[in-house]
């Protein structure tokens, strides 16, 4: 069975981490990948005042491991210098997508005229759109899959239901929408982030949202990833993978091995 980290961050001095700031380095990622034999992970720049270059760092060391990592790289897409970043992502980059966390509570810019230029090139070059979108936002990520199928849409921990919404909305928040949208996808990350007890991860809210997605969107539409190094603050690497392949109920082994990996290998093309 393949194993793919969808959601890494990587960097040698990642600072929401002080006063642990050096947790994210590169040679700390491989060694816990071993420990739990993930084959790949696939890093997600964060592209900040602390880490100006984390998007060329990133491509550096999924030059330097092909084997092992995958790289995105992180676009200001609410700039229409984007449209440049996004044409050389591939060939400078070797990037397998592009992320974006926007800069506004409200992305329903996205859908306006002057930013088609934008996904125009997205669909030249890069055509997998990785998304942190909240369930505000959630119907403006159903539009844009909706006018854009030749896209994959990407979005990043359980669609960050925080306290939206509970497990038992039938609706997901309206994420539930996606079912006919066969564009849409869904990180299994950060389940921290949507517990009631960020350290158990056995905790019943976070597992009843992976549930409730894998139950009503279907295992084609989840990838596994743990969001490290941020979720070491809550649980360990292998605990991370464990709350799938382990705790999550109603999972059987065609399902674990589309969302621990084979999802991730097709969206992503590795």
């Amino acid at each position: 069975m393949r194993i793919i980290d969808a959601h890494v961050h990587v960097g040698g001095n990642y600072k929401p981490m002080t006063p642990f700031q050096d947790t994210g380095r590169v040679d700390r990622l491989l060694r816990l990948m071993d420990e739990c034999e993930v084959e790949k992970a696939v890093m997600v720049p964060v592209v900040a005042e602390f880490s100006p270059d984390n998007n060329s760092e990133c491509a550096h060391w999924s030059r330097q491991h092909p084997d092992r990592l995958a790289a995105m790289i992180d676009v200001a897409m609410h700039e229409l210098s984007a449209i440049e970043e996004i044409a050389r992502a591939r060939e400078e980059y070797g990037a397998v997508a592009i992320s974006y966390y926007p800069n506004s509570a409200d992305i329903s810019w996205m859908l306006e005229a002057r930013y088609e230029p934008i996904w125009d090139a997205l669909k030249t070059y890069v055509p997998v759109c990785n998304l942190h979108v909240s369930p505000p936002n959630y119907p403006t990520l159903l539009e844009l899959a909706r006018r854009h199928m030749d896209l994959l849409f990407v979005c990043n921990h359980l669609g960050l239901p925080g306290q939206h919404f509970e497990p038992t909305d039938p609706t997901y928040g309206g994420l539930i929408g996606a079912r006919a949208l066969p564009n849409v996808y869904i990180k299994a990350s950060a389940f921290y982030g949507a517990a009631a007890t960020p350290w158990d991860f056995r905790c019943p809210r976070a597992l009843g949202f992976f549930t409730a997605l894998l139950r009503d969107l279907g295992p084609r539409r989840l990838l596994w990833g743990t969001d490290w190094p941020p979720t070491s603050s809550h649980l360990t690497y292998r605990q991370a993978l464990e709350i799938v392949r382990s705790c999550a109920e109603g999972v059987d082994e065609k399902a674990l091995e589309l969302v621990l990996g084979e999802n991730a290998a097709h969206v992503f093309g590795i």
